[in-house]
């Protein structure tokens, strides 16, 4: 990176400030019309922030940067694709996209600066602060996150009161009684003001979270003071108790100053803390695994035959096989995670032109051209070593020629279409390959060109190993069926496929609502997850089985159960039908209950768990990856029996289950006897 100076100020340093202070851009969606927002960064917690206004209190979303996988510069992508009017006004030179999240199918910021020098500002900007985040301490990281946690709560007044401590010790699977919790507030709380600044928050959690018992009782005999660890001290831990023989306390000293990066502290004795050193042995850089062997050495020479390759199934698809996407975007995943095969399952395409798609079923076509142009610009960002372009060619012979025309075209030198040497007897290496794209493809029968030239559509490959049943290219039939619901007795779709012995069926996924979900997550803000009644600032970080920690519906364990639920809710029946709960359940551990109040008295209703999978359901066939996703759908959607139809959010038909039972309020002062 280059250290330039401007005036006393390092450049760099002057364009972290810049984004620090936000520029006005113009944000494309997938499913709604672009708008301006000020894109800005917070540097102390490391995230991307966007609003309306130029101020972090008012922010509408924000990205993690330890979450980001790429900043790509231009606008070929499918937001910018969406708005094509609105994308034609800005130049390639002032967008780019930031893919982030951390399952398989990436999020997207996508983003028009007002000029080519603020696009590049941020390009230059975050490809700089993104692997500067990665490489943060552990220290450093814990202060970040602490500070992302605490902007969340301090709302206007820059600082956090007991009940905001409240909310968030859920979030860090810790739970400890008001009374408790109260005494270590007033501990820090030295202006007895009842409210703490970052400071003195910090010094709550560390004291909630660590025990010096635990510290005394385990660790005792490596400290001489019993407050603090020297580096004499941990070498000699490391060598008892972790078995590390090969350190030395000079080296320790050094590992100690990295781990700490504290200017203050750089001193020749370095010293633990007997918090940081329990810190320190959580922290990655005391992890098991020998860093030594973060780069290793394989010969690359020998015939390519004699390799395991990671390859990749049904690239294209970013679900399942039956009604998913299909997208370029999954190709540059897959080959940025390291594919060296990749699979392109070929059609014949309406405008003569081949698509690609998991054919005879629901999935979306993409052209074969758009699928190749991903393919050479993301090939060898990861590795050097070649690629391999598995085809499956359902096309004729027509569009084959087409697609053979495309790959020369676009592809270039980068193809092989000679052999490596001339006399060789084995496959060439992949040293030998380094850079290069390679074909499998089945060669077309001898004589068969022209009896295939004007067939519409032969396939030339064909697994010969593979389940016949499950290839939808030997299927009888295949396609949408309705299919009667027997809780309701509608009729719904299903995707069917029907074979020589077997008739398969899925359920057919409805595109509206699909559109629906994602228009919804995006006035969420769409950076941080979002979520019905909940604050997109609010919810990242925090994992899928403890969402429903603190809202205003899960009572948790009742200590009267299931009279005490109904108690609860005939003391708000005021509310109307739909007053709701959810409490865990008594008889089946691990599983939950849905109690409501619906003309005149309480229903409840058994929330069932799949522990192998960690889902929630109330149906079978509808499942949900936590118990907030499942309360969340039911509050748009309809929850069926023989005896209502009602939603947790519905219409004045359906009466709504839209008011839900808040615990009941304990009072500091009531001590009843």
């Amino acid at each position: 990176m280059s250290t330039e100076i401007v005036g006393f100020i390092p450049k760099m340093e002057q364009t972290i400030a810049q984004l620090e202070r936000g520029t006005v851009v113009t944000r494309f969606f997938p499913r709604k019309r672009p708008e301006r927002k000020t894109l800005m960064i917070r540097r102390e917690t490391r995230q991307i922030i966007w609003s309306r206004t130029p101020s972090y209190r008012s922010n509408e979303g924000a990205v993690d940067m330890r979450e980001v996988k790429e900043v790509r510069l231009g606008k070929y992508f499918k937001d910018f694709d969406r708005w094509p009017d609105e994308a034609r006004r800005f130049e390639w030179s002032r967008c780019f996209i930031v893919l982030y999240g951390s399952e398989f199918k990436l999020k997207t910021l996508s983003i028009a600066a007002f000029s080519d020098k603020e696009c590049e500002l941020w390009v230059t900007g975050l490809r700089y602060l993104i692997p500067d985040t990665l490489r943060a301490p552990y220290p450093l990281n814990v202060e970040r996150w602490l500070r992302k946690h605490f902007y969340s709560l301090e709302g206007q007044r820059e600082t956090v009161n007991l009940k905001d401590i409240k909310t968030f010790l859920p979030r860090v699977n810790c739970k400890m009684s008001t009374n408790k919790l109260r005494e270590h507030f007033q501990e820090v709380d030295a202006k007895k003001t009842n409210e703490l600044g970052f400071d003195e928050f910090s010094i709550l959690y560390n004291k909630i979270m660590f025990d010096e018992q635990m510290f005394t009782d385990s660790y005792s005999q490596y400290s001489s003071d019993g407050k603090t660890v020297t580096a004499a001290e941990l070498t000699r831990f490391l060598i008892r108790e972790q078995n590390e023989t090969n350190v030395n306390e000079r080296e320790v000293s050094r590992h100690m100053r990295d781990y700490l990066q504290d200017e203050t502290r750089n001193v020749q004795e370095p010293y633990f803390t007997y918090m940081e050193f329990i810190d320190f042995l959580f922290s990655k850089q005391n992890e098991l695994w020998d860093q030594q062997f973060d780069a290793i050495h394989q010969d690359m020479t020998r015939p390519l035959s004699h390799y395991f390759i990671n390859s990749s199934h049904n690239t294209y698809l970013t679900g399942d096989q039956f009604s998913s996407e299909s997208s370029c975007e999954a190709y540059v995943r897959c080959l940025r995670q390291g594919c060296r095969c990749i699979e392109l399952d070929c059609w014949d395409g309406p405008d003569g032109t081949p698509i690609v798609y998991h054919g005879h079923t629901l999935t979306t076509k993409i052209k074969f051209r758009d699928v190749v142009t991903t393919i050479r610009d993301h090939a060898f960002e990861t590795s050097k070593y070649p690629v391999i372009l598995s085809i499956e060619d359902n096309c004729s012979l027509p569009q084959q020629r087409v697609m053979a025309q495309i790959m020369l075209e676009i592809f270039g030198d980068l193809l092989l279409v000679h052999p490596v040497e001339k006399n060789e007897t084995c496959l060439p290496s992949p040293h030998s390959m380094r850079g290069k794209i390679l074909l499998k493809h089945k060669k077309l029968p001898e004589g068969t060109a022209d009896e295939l030239t004007n067939t519409p559509s032969t396939p030339v490959t064909k697994d010969e190993g593979s389940n016949k049943d499950m290839d939808l290219r030997n299927t009888v039939k295949n396609g949408v069926l309705y299919l009667e619901d027997p809780v309701d007795n509608q009729w719904r779709p299903h995707f069917f496929v029907l074979t020589q012995r077997t008739l398969f069926y899925t359920n057919c996924v409805d595109k509206d609502e699909e559109e629906t979900e994602t228009e919804d997550e995006e006035e969420a803000g769409g950076g941080e997850g979002g979520g019905r009644g909940v604050p997109a600032r609010l919810r990242e970080g925090v994992p899928n089985d403890e969402l429903h920690f603190g809202e205003k519906w899960f009572h948790g364990r009742l200590s009267g159960g299931r009279a005490e639920a109904e108690k609860l809710l005939r003391q708000y029946s005021y509310l109307g039908d739909g007053t709701f709960l959810v409490r865990e359940s008594e008889t089946f551990i691990g599983d939950y209950s849905l109690s409501f109040w619906w003309q005149g008295r309480v229903n409840h209703c058994r929330i069932r768990s799949k522990p192998e999978s960690g889902q929630f359901y109330l149906v079978e066939k509808s499942y949900f990856d936590s118990l907030y996703s499942l309360i969340s759908h039911y509050r748009t959607n309809h929850l069926r029996s023989q005896e209502f139809l009602i939603t947790l959010q519905g219409g004045k038909e359906n009466q709504a289950l839209s008011n839900p039972c808040g615990r009941p309020t304990v009072h500091y002062w009531h001590h009843p006897v």
